[in-house]
């Protein structure tokens, strides 16, 4: 049961959506584990520390935070198919980043701002908290600024796919493709700004070739098992000193990591490893026992002590 693919998620979630869409171009069997949206996440903090985003992918009592560390975990674990395609990793990478960074932001306040009157306060108050430092009640202002900038992404992806391609890289569907639909897929919850796709003829057949591709074989599974498999388990992760860390953090060393964005909420415990692109924390939960925690390099700060 320890090597099972647990997705702690819920279904509207836009980056849940890109490992879903993974899983559907890997054909991957997983158990679907629905979380929250708002906080409290009473069945998902005890595994992660503290760190409340979604997507959470759990291996036994390996628990993974972030896409960025989720994809290259898949990809190791089941390579065929590739999520890069003629060795096109780097370019797929430089596609996710672009997606993640530039072009989520614009969309949520595309959405929302035309969604606005049917969120409840208490997702509102959520997703302040979840911002430090500015007001989640503004976004509405920020919307026809936004669709000019989903417009000129939207249309980036295009001008991508004018060669006649079928996926954003070429002949095989990606990672590049998984992020960026991800972005077109949580227009839909907005009429409005969904048809603004509707110019763009290449995306509209595109975004319908990667629909298809599925979630692969989704089994659902109630938290109190993934609670269970996790205190059963032990982690894998096992302790590894990198000599290029410029930092010079080593196996046993207290440390907590945050993101750097949003979602301001560390998680502290014993570095178990670190590369350039994955951090694996140690950390004993009371009721679950010892749990390691990963995530990526990029998009979050490592700090010493606790």
């Amino acid at each position: 049961m320890a090597e099972t693919l647990i997705l702690h998620h819920y279904d509207a979630s836009p980056f849940s959506e890109k490992i879903r869409k993974i899983f559907g171009m890997k054909h991957l069997k997983w158990r679907a584990v629905e979380q929250p949206s708002i906080m409290p996440k009473p069945d998902l903090v005890p595994l992660t520390g503290g760190y409340r985003r979604i997507p959470v992918l759990q291996i036994g009592a390996d628990v993974y935070c972030d896409t960025q560390v989720i994809v290259p975990l898949l990809e190791r674990l089941h390579p065929t198919p590739t999520l890069y395609p003629g060795g096109s990793e780097g370019t797929c990478q430089a596609w996710n980043l672009w997606a993640d960074r530039l072009l989520f932001l614009p969309l949520v306040a595309t959405v929302f701002a035309e969604t606005w009157q049917f969120l409840p306060p208490a997702f509102i108050a959520d997703r302040s908290r979840m911002i430090p430092g500015r007001d989640f009640g503004e976004l509405p202002k920020l919307g026809p600024h936004a669709r000019e900038q989903v417009r000129a992404l939207l249309a980036v992806v295009e001008t991508q796919l004018a060669d006649g391609r079928p996926y954003l890289v070429g002949a095989e569907p990606s990672l590049a493709d998984a992020t960026c639909f991800q972005q077109v897929w949580f227009l839909r919850v907005a009429p409005q700004a969904n048809a603004m796709a509707d110019e763009f003829r290449r995306v509209c057949a595109w975004r319908d070739r990667v629909d298809a591709l599925g979630h692969g074989e989704r089994v659902e599974m109630a938290p109190a098992e993934a609670l269970a498999i996790a205190k059963e388990s032990r982690p894998k992760a096992e302790a590894a000193a990198d000599p290029h860390e410029p930092n010079g953090l080593a196996p046993g060393d207290a440390v907590s990591v945050t993101p750097d964005d949003y979602g301001l909420d560390p998680v502290a415990g014993e570095l178990v490893f670190s590369t350039a692109h994955e951090i694996a924390v140690r950390r004993r939960d009371p009721a679950l026992g010892e749990i390691v925690v990963h995530f990526p390099r990029f998009g979050f700060r490592v700090t010493r002590g606790r």
